[in-house]
Protein backbone atom coordinates (compact mmCIF):
# COMPACT_ATOMS: atom_id res chain seq x y z
CA UNK A 1 0.00 0.00 0.00
CA UNK A 2 1.22 3.67 -0.80
CA UNK A 3 0.43 6.76 0.48
CA UNK A 4 1.02 10.67 -0.89
CA UNK A 5 0.88 13.72 1.06
CA UNK A 6 0.99 17.14 -0.50
CA UNK A 7 2.49 20.37 1.53
CA UNK A 8 3.28 23.84 -0.24
CA UNK A 9 6.41 25.39 0.66
CA UNK A 10 7.55 27.63 3.18
CA UNK A 11 6.22 31.34 2.66
CA UNK A 12 4.57 29.81 -0.49
CA UNK A 13 0.91 29.36 -1.29
CA UNK A 14 -1.34 28.62 2.04
CA UNK A 15 1.68 29.48 4.18
CA UNK A 16 2.97 32.98 2.45
CA UNK A 17 3.85 35.28 4.82
CA UNK A 18 5.63 37.97 2.66
CA UNK A 19 5.33 38.10 -1.11
CA UNK A 20 8.59 40.47 -1.57
CA UNK A 21 10.65 37.56 0.18
CA UNK A 22 10.22 35.14 -2.83
CA UNK A 23 11.46 37.86 -5.53
CA UNK A 24 15.02 37.75 -7.25
CA UNK A 25 17.03 40.22 -8.02
CA UNK A 26 15.74 43.25 -10.46
CA UNK A 27 16.27 46.66 -11.54
CA UNK A 28 12.43 47.59 -10.95
CA UNK A 29 12.25 48.26 -7.25
CA UNK A 30 8.52 46.65 -6.43
CA UNK A 31 10.45 43.39 -7.46
CA UNK A 32 13.71 43.15 -6.01
CA UNK A 33 14.97 41.49 -3.07
CA UNK A 34 18.29 41.94 -2.15
CA UNK A 35 17.84 39.11 0.26
CA UNK A 36 17.33 36.95 -2.67
CA UNK A 37 20.29 34.57 -2.15
CA UNK A 38 19.77 34.41 1.67
CA UNK A 39 15.85 33.93 1.50
CA UNK A 40 15.69 31.16 -1.51
CA UNK A 41 18.27 28.45 0.45
CA UNK A 42 16.46 29.41 3.68
CA UNK A 43 12.89 28.18 2.00
CA UNK A 44 14.70 25.24 0.80
CA UNK A 45 16.29 24.02 4.14
CA UNK A 46 12.91 24.77 5.94
CA UNK A 47 11.40 23.14 3.88
CA UNK A 48 13.17 19.95 3.66
CA UNK A 49 12.87 19.99 7.20
CA UNK A 50 9.37 20.40 7.51
CA UNK A 51 9.93 17.27 5.61
CA UNK A 52 11.75 15.30 8.63
CA UNK A 53 9.00 16.82 10.60
CA UNK A 54 6.39 15.11 9.00
CA UNK A 55 8.11 11.91 8.81
CA UNK A 56 8.69 11.70 12.82
CA UNK A 57 5.00 12.85 13.07
CA UNK A 58 2.58 11.82 10.62
CA UNK A 59 2.53 8.12 11.15
CA UNK A 60 0.74 8.99 15.10
CA UNK A 61 -1.74 10.79 12.73
CA UNK A 62 -2.78 8.45 10.41
CA UNK A 63 -2.52 5.40 12.50
CA UNK A 64 -3.08 6.17 16.13
CA UNK A 65 -3.48 2.76 17.47
CA UNK A 66 -0.57 1.29 15.15
CA UNK A 67 -2.64 -0.01 12.49
CA UNK A 68 0.13 0.05 9.93
CA UNK A 69 4.06 0.94 9.93
CA UNK A 70 5.30 3.07 7.62
CA UNK A 71 8.34 0.85 6.08
CA UNK A 72 9.55 3.14 3.28
CA UNK A 73 9.46 7.30 2.69
CA UNK A 74 9.88 9.34 -0.65
CA UNK A 75 9.72 12.77 -1.96
CA UNK A 76 9.43 14.43 -5.07
CA UNK A 77 8.99 18.07 -5.73
CA UNK A 78 9.26 20.46 -8.72
CA UNK A 79 11.45 23.62 -8.85
CA UNK A 80 11.79 24.68 -5.40
CA UNK A 81 10.67 21.48 -4.68
CA UNK A 82 13.45 19.87 -6.57
CA UNK A 83 15.75 22.18 -4.57
CA UNK A 84 14.40 20.86 -1.25
CA UNK A 85 14.25 16.98 -2.77
CA UNK A 86 17.63 17.06 -2.79
CA UNK A 87 18.32 19.10 0.23
CA UNK A 88 16.01 16.32 2.23
CA UNK A 89 17.87 13.45 0.74
CA UNK A 90 21.36 14.72 1.98
CA UNK A 91 20.80 14.87 5.56
CA UNK A 92 17.32 13.08 6.46
CA UNK A 93 18.52 8.85 6.36
CA UNK A 94 15.00 7.61 6.04
CA UNK A 95 14.23 9.13 2.59
CA UNK A 96 14.87 6.06 0.43
CA UNK A 97 13.58 8.07 -2.97
CA UNK A 98 14.01 11.34 -4.31
CA UNK A 99 13.02 12.76 -7.47
CA UNK A 100 13.96 16.15 -7.45
CA UNK A 101 12.53 17.90 -10.95
CA UNK A 102 14.06 20.81 -12.17
CA UNK A 103 16.36 21.52 -9.05
CA UNK A 104 19.69 21.72 -8.45
CA UNK A 105 21.76 20.32 -5.96
CA UNK A 106 24.78 22.71 -6.15
CA UNK A 107 23.45 26.53 -4.68
CA UNK A 108 26.41 28.03 -4.92
CA UNK A 109 27.34 27.31 -8.66
CA UNK A 110 23.35 28.43 -9.36
CA UNK A 111 23.01 31.10 -7.64
CA UNK A 112 26.33 32.57 -8.31
CA UNK A 113 25.63 32.49 -12.16
CA UNK A 114 22.44 34.12 -11.21
CA UNK A 115 23.87 36.95 -9.31
CA UNK A 116 26.28 37.52 -12.25
CA UNK A 117 23.48 37.68 -14.85
CA UNK A 118 22.04 40.47 -12.53
CA UNK A 119 25.91 42.11 -12.16
CA UNK A 120 25.49 41.18 -8.09
CA UNK A 121 28.92 41.09 -6.71
CA UNK A 122 29.32 37.05 -4.78
CA UNK A 123 29.82 39.16 -1.54
CA UNK A 124 28.45 41.25 1.12
CA UNK A 125 25.49 42.08 1.78
CA UNK A 126 24.34 39.89 -0.84
CA UNK A 127 25.96 36.89 -0.01
CA UNK A 128 27.06 36.95 3.80
CA UNK A 129 30.02 35.33 5.68
CA UNK A 130 28.16 33.43 7.89
CA UNK A 131 25.84 32.18 4.94
CA UNK A 132 28.82 31.20 2.63
CA UNK A 133 30.00 29.22 5.23
CA UNK A 134 27.07 27.42 5.95
CA UNK A 135 26.41 26.40 2.31
CA UNK A 136 29.65 25.98 2.27
CA UNK A 137 29.41 23.01 4.65
CA UNK A 138 26.05 22.16 4.51
CA UNK A 139 25.10 22.11 1.09
CA UNK A 140 24.65 18.66 -1.04
CA UNK A 141 27.26 19.49 -3.48
CA UNK A 142 29.93 20.14 -0.24
CA UNK A 143 29.02 16.39 1.15
CA UNK A 144 30.77 12.90 0.56
CA UNK A 145 28.08 12.45 -2.36
CA UNK A 146 31.01 10.45 -4.20
CA UNK A 147 32.12 8.33 -2.09
CA UNK A 148 31.41 4.46 -1.89
CA UNK A 149 30.31 4.00 1.73
CA UNK A 150 28.36 4.85 4.37
CA UNK A 151 29.80 8.31 4.58
CA UNK A 152 28.00 9.47 1.43
CA UNK A 153 23.84 10.38 2.39
CA UNK A 154 23.01 9.36 -1.07
CA UNK A 155 24.64 6.21 -0.94
CA UNK A 156 21.65 2.83 -1.01
CA UNK A 157 19.08 5.43 -2.16
CA UNK A 158 16.72 5.44 -5.13
CA UNK A 159 17.39 8.77 -6.95
CA UNK A 160 15.25 10.27 -10.40
CA UNK A 161 16.92 13.38 -11.97
CA UNK A 162 14.68 15.08 -14.10
CA UNK A 163 15.62 18.38 -15.51
CA UNK A 164 15.02 20.66 -19.33
CA UNK A 165 17.88 20.90 -21.36
CA UNK A 166 16.79 24.70 -21.81
CA UNK A 167 16.25 25.35 -18.20
CA UNK A 168 17.38 29.15 -18.52
CA UNK A 169 16.38 29.49 -14.57
CA UNK A 170 18.09 26.08 -13.33
CA UNK A 171 20.16 25.39 -15.86
CA UNK A 172 21.48 21.89 -16.03
CA UNK A 173 25.25 23.06 -16.67
CA UNK A 174 25.17 23.50 -12.71
CA UNK A 175 23.68 20.24 -12.09
CA UNK A 176 25.60 18.36 -14.39
CA UNK A 177 28.83 17.93 -13.00
CA UNK A 178 27.08 16.90 -9.38
CA UNK A 179 24.56 14.59 -10.87
CA UNK A 180 27.26 12.72 -13.09
CA UNK A 181 29.66 12.34 -9.98
CA UNK A 182 26.69 10.94 -7.46
CA UNK A 183 27.30 7.51 -6.23
CA UNK A 184 24.39 5.27 -5.04
CA UNK A 185 25.84 2.64 -4.88
CA UNK A 186 25.16 -1.19 -5.88
CA UNK A 187 21.93 -1.27 -3.70
CA UNK A 188 20.47 2.41 -4.83
CA UNK A 189 19.36 3.56 -8.17
CA UNK A 190 20.25 6.34 -10.12
CA UNK A 191 18.27 7.37 -13.21
CA UNK A 192 18.90 10.89 -14.77
CA UNK A 193 16.51 12.24 -17.63
CA UNK A 194 17.29 15.78 -19.36
CA UNK A 195 14.46 16.33 -21.68
CA UNK A 196 15.46 18.05 -25.05
CA UNK A 197 13.69 21.37 -26.17
CA UNK A 198 12.06 21.80 -22.27
CA UNK A 199 12.94 24.39 -20.22
CA UNK A 200 12.00 25.77 -16.46
CA UNK A 201 8.93 23.45 -16.18
CA UNK A 202 7.50 19.90 -15.66
CA UNK A 203 7.26 17.88 -18.93
CA UNK A 204 4.34 15.32 -19.49
CA UNK A 205 7.87 13.13 -20.25
CA UNK A 206 8.99 14.18 -16.66
CA UNK A 207 5.30 13.41 -14.90
CA UNK A 208 5.41 9.78 -17.10
CA UNK A 209 9.39 9.02 -15.40
CA UNK A 210 8.12 9.61 -11.81
CA UNK A 211 5.28 7.76 -11.94
CA UNK A 212 7.16 4.82 -13.10
CA UNK A 213 10.32 5.01 -10.47
CA UNK A 214 8.10 5.50 -7.80
CA UNK A 215 7.48 1.90 -8.23
CA UNK A 216 11.32 0.79 -8.74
Amino acid sequence: MTGRAKKDHRNHGTRLVDQQRNFSWSKDPAKNNDQHAVDMYTIQTGSAEDVSFLINHLPSFLYPSGERTIVEWGMGGVSLGGHSTWIALSREPRLTLGIPIIGCPNYTKLISQRAASSDIPFSPPYFPVSFQTYVGTHDPATLAYRAKDASNPFFGKKVLVLSGKEDKLVPWVASAEFVKGLEVGEGGVKRVVVVEGAGHECTRVMQKEAGVFRNV
